[in-house]
């Protein structure tokens, strides 16, 4: 990661981690979460909390991961030819799991128990669930160890992957963000339609999940499989 093509490695970067940040921001649990934080009698504090604890936690995920994958193979090692085939297998695999628990048609949505606490949380508890959320998310790490393998495989410098890794952190970052502005700036009245988005995420968990995961993890094994045959 010392030089690369000036601009032209940086949108090759940001084209490759654009749909691993994009699954990041549509994962239904961080949506559902900030929702529930927003609407907790903390309030706005609490919600800008758990927004900050989030980005610590992905960022830091991510600042860490950046540094093992520059360390590591780089993308003309046929080792690291391997790594997007394990994480794309592993997220075909989530997609089966979330195929065989997927609840009934006649089941109502439900809030996860440990999420129903949300609604009393504290400003620094909400931060903590943020910080969880955004670092210590399965699912996450190993849609941000992707991002980073791709980063540090495309020649950028230090700088350049820094500036990558961060617009991939505010891309993955957009839903939870972009809750926190409506409600900062619609007040009360963007109770209702965060609450239609909840219930929106909630109703519709496993299918966004499912494809997510299918059209990711499809993208990764080719991406491997380029790269174990060029």
């Amino acid at each position: 990661m010392d030089g690369g093509p000036a601009g032209g490695g940086m949108v090759a970067a940001i084209n490759d981690m654009l749909p691993l940040a994009m699954a990041v921001a549509l994962s239904p649990f961080p949506v559902v979460a900030i929702v529930l934080v927003l609407g907790a009698r903390a309030g706005l504090r609490a919600g800008v909390a758990f927004s900050a604890g989030w980005l610590l936690g992905l960022g830091s995920l991510g600042a860490l991961l950046l540094i093992a994958a520059a360390r590591g193979p780089g993308s003309d090692d046929p080792i690291g030819g391997f790594v997007p085939i394990g994480i794309g297998l592993a997220l075909f695999a989530g997609a089966w799991r979330k195929w065989r628990t997927r609840p009934r048609a006649a089941e109502p949505p439900r809030v996860p128990g440990w999420m129903a606490s949300l609604n009393e949380i504290s400003a620094g508890r909400a931060a903590l669930i943020g910080a969880g959320l955004g670092g210590l998310n399965p699912k996450n790490i190993g849609l941000v160890f992707a991002a980073t393998v791709s980063i540090a495989g495309n020649g950028l410098s230090r700088h350049e992957a820094i500036a990558c890794l961060a617009a991939f952190i505010l891309l993955g970052s957009v839903t939870v963000l972009g809750a926190l502005v409506a409600r900062a700036l619609g007040g009360q009245r963007a109770a209702a339609p965060l609450e239609a988005v909840k219930q929106f995420m909630l109703a519709n968990n496993n299918v966004i999940m499912i494809t997510v995961f299918l059209l990711i993890g499809a993208k990764l094994i080719g991406e491997g499989l380029a790269s174990l045959s060029g």
